[in-house]
């Protein structure tokens, strides 16, 4: 047995607009997470603290016992709370590493479905093991997913605001139900982002992330959202949504980064919201391991 094993593991970006809980992507921004079999400390660090609870529940689902003072680290920069997946993350890098320090007894569709019921959805754990656009649906404790194939040239230009939106807090403000119209409305924009991307009809991409089930609601938490989905769009962005549950908000486009990106923190700190810019692009890789 190694006496680490570090698995790097890419930050996503669920939803993309309409596809809530559904959709998800991976983006060329990654973190670690290592596993020391034999050190016993376990660093006082959440992200650290769910990778060490994923690759316990591995454990625990193959019979086995996790190595005495198995414990986990995490390094990188990917903020908690903004709708980038951090959970996710660390959740499949601690289970991918346990795996193979295990011996792979599971394939990654069993991982898959793991992190999915830690989750308690695949939309940012599908992209996170396998990489790309993940469109998902879980059918009686089954991820049903398929990858969509990701258009060269697409940047994503991000805004990361101070502003902390926690998953099960922005959850919380949801609506119980949907019109027909909204459910048809949603389920259209949804099935039309997928075939765009697909067909690079970039054009149709403002459309297709338009959204009436989560983000009117999150906006409630976050006043400043729907300004900056605007200025982007008006900078040259193909379109704006909200990364996840928040508070991250992703842009998309294949030229003007930087003036994008200048003009969301512009109109940001005109509604007095903190935060600041990345510019990456989806990535097709998925978790990978980087050290042993």
């Amino acid at each position: 047995m190694p006496d680490s094993l570090t698995v790097r593991v890419p930050a996503t970006s669920a939803n993309l607009g309409a596809g809530f809980d559904c959709l998800g992507m991976a983006l060329d921004l990654w973190a670690s997470i290592t596993l020391n079999p034999v050190r016993g400390e376990q660093r006082d660090e959440p992200m650290a603290h769910m990778a060490l609870t994923a690759a316990n529940r591995l454990y625990e689902k193959v019979g086995g016992s996790p190595p005495e003072g198995l414990s986990a680290e995490y390094e990188g920069s990917i903020p908690i709370a903004r709708g980038l997946g951090a959970s996710a993350l660390a959740r499949v890098g601690g289970l991918v590493a346990a795996n193979i320090l295990a011996g792979r007894p599971l394939d990654n569709e069993q991982l898959l479905s793991i992190a999915a019921d830690l989750e308690g959805h695949a939309d940012n754990v599908a992209p996170a093991l396998l990489g790309g656009l993940q469109v998902c649906a879980i059918e009686h404790g089954r991820v049903l997913h398929t990858p969509v194939a990701l258009p060269d040239g697409l940047s994503a230009v991000l805004f990361i605001p101070e502003l902390r939106m926690s998953t099960k807090e922005s959850r919380k403000v949801l609506p119980g139900s949907l019109s027909r119209a909204d459910a048809v409305h949603n389920a259209s924009r949804a099935a039309l982002l997928v075939a765009a991307m697909g067909a690079r009809r970039f054009d149709l991409l403002d459309a297709a992330t338009d959204d009436r089930l989560h983000q009117p609601a999150r906006s409630q938490m976050f006043p400043a959202m729907y300004d900056i989905f605007t200025a982007a769009k008006k900078a040259g962005a193909y379109c704006a949504y909200l990364s996840g549950g928040g508070s991250t908000i992703c842009a998309l486009a294949s030229a003007n980064e930087e003036a994008i990106a200048a003009t969301m923190l512009e109109c940001a700190r005109g509604r007095n919201t903190l935060g600041e810019t990345i510019i990456t692009r989806p990535t097709e890789r998925g978790a990978e391991i980087v050290g042993s």
